[in-house]
């Protein structure tokens, strides 16, 4: 990745991605991750949906941002 792409990543997570950190015991990452991936999502993907799933009011504010005029970007797919 050059400097001009690292950048615009950077300042795009900066802006609109919060980040946390997940902790499960030892080798449970895997499976989780080998089952996201048998479903087609990625690791990132699949728990952020069950998360909006199962918090109340989150699903309608991610609506809300998705009703926002789509921008194209160039970023990684672990950021779906």
């Amino acid at each position: 990745m050059n400097n001009g792409s690292q950048k615009a990543k950077d300042k795009y997570l900066k802006e609109k991605v919060d980040t946390f950190v997940l902790r499960v015991p030892k080798g449970e990452k895997e499976i989780i991750q080998q089952y996201a991936q048998s479903i087609g999502k990625s690791l990132n993907s699949y728990i952020v949906e069950l998360i909006k799933a199962d918090v109340p009011g989150l699903s309608a504010a991610a609506k809300k941002e998705e009703s926002a005029p789509a921008r194209r970007s160039s970023l990684p797919s672990f950021l779906d």
